[in-house]
């Protein structure tokens, strides 16, 4: 239905209107991942680059740190967008980058500095990684119930386990995925390979080198508003740290894990602010000079009609899911 209600705003010139009404509205995108792959949330190459298409001919396409320092000056030039990338996985180098550099699109990635060293997986990759590889057809959780595994209910089976995994802490729910990998018969936790496999430096380098804007997203990707101040501290600090050795530039900006309003708190924003110019979560919060450690973002959809929504503010009450989705 809601398909079928864009297309015909679409096609009466609504979105086109909606559009010009909202020029003055900075929009910040935010993408995960960019492939084709059943059982794994993202874009495809082929819309990412409808969508940046559209993006040309329509928007005003700025960096981030141009998009911050005109927020934080109230001078935000009309249709002005900026664009975003989270985590640091393989594919952002074999298919979102070529076409951002064919087109000539500014972008930031924020990367986890752990998960690029190969020291530790993104918990939902390696939970995605469990159930795409048992022989299991079911799995019991405490206080969920047994869920099936088949492929007609895997992306149903690890968003129920995934809601369950947000409710533990960090401490706690790595010892729940490494048991439940044993249940499950995964016995080996290898490093993260294709399609979980993180960036090189040596490709953050070379992407540096031509443009791309790398900021953090944390040592090990924790929800920062859980930690205690020293663990905080380390998380903030460290990955500063190792982004400024490996590309010789200090990062600007830092993207908070998971990124909902309960992921970060007023703490988190004081001390990310002592290392970073500003700080982004993963819903669209509001935009503004007082919020420039709490910048809301509109996640990339997986198609061009409901891109447009989007782009022209016309949008329904579902992109507030977090990150991790």
């Amino acid at each position: 239905m809601k398909q079928s209600l864009a297309k015909w705003l679409d096609s009466l010139g609504v979105l086109s209107l909606s559009r010009t009404l909202h020029r003055y509205r900075p929009i910040i995108l935010m993408y995960h991942r960019v492939l084709d792959n059943e059982f794994i949330p993202g874009v495809t190459p082929e819309i990412f680059e409808l969508q940046l298409r559209y993006l040309k001919k329509h928007f005003n396409i700025i960096s981030m740190n141009q998009l911050v320092f005109d927020i934080a000056h109230n001078k935000v030039q009309p249709y002005s967008v900026a664009i975003t990338f989270d985590d640091g996985h393989q594919d952002f180098y074999d298919n979102a980058w070529p076409l951002l550099r064919n087109y000539s699109v500014p972008a930031s990635l924020y990367v986890t500095t752990g998960f690029i060293d190969k020291q530790c997986w993104l918990w939902p990759d390696y939970l995605r990684h469990i159930l795409m590889n048992t022989d299991a057809e079911g799995v019991r959780i405490p206080n969920v119930g047994i869920l099936p595994i088949n492929p007609d209910q895997l992306l149903n089976t690890w968003s129920a386990i995934g809601d369950y995994c947000l409710k533990l802490n960090s401490e706690d729910r790595w010892p729940f995925l490494r048991e439940l990998s044993v249940d499950l018969g995964i016995n080996r936790e290898s490093n993260p390979e294709p399609p979980f496999a993180p960036l090189t430096w040596d490709q953050l380098r070379s992407m540096h080198k031509e443009g791309l804007d790398v900021g953090s997203h944390t040592v090990s990707h924790p929800i920062l508003s859980r930690l205690e101040k020293d663990k905080l501290r380390t998380e903030l600090v460290q990955s500063s740290i190792r982004i400024e050795k490996e590309l010789g530039a200090r990062p600007t900006g830092i993207c908070y894990p998971n990124g909902l309003a309960q992921d970060t708190s007023q703490v988190v924003e004081e001390h990310a602010r002592q290392l970073y110019r500003y700080g982004l979560v993963a819903y669209p919060a509001q935009v503004s000079p007082e919020k420039i450690m709490h910048l809301g973002r509109w996640a990339g959809p997986d198609s061009l009609l409901r891109f447009k929504q989007v782009m022209s503010g016309l949008t329904w009450n579902d992109n507030h899911l977090g990150e991790y989705r």
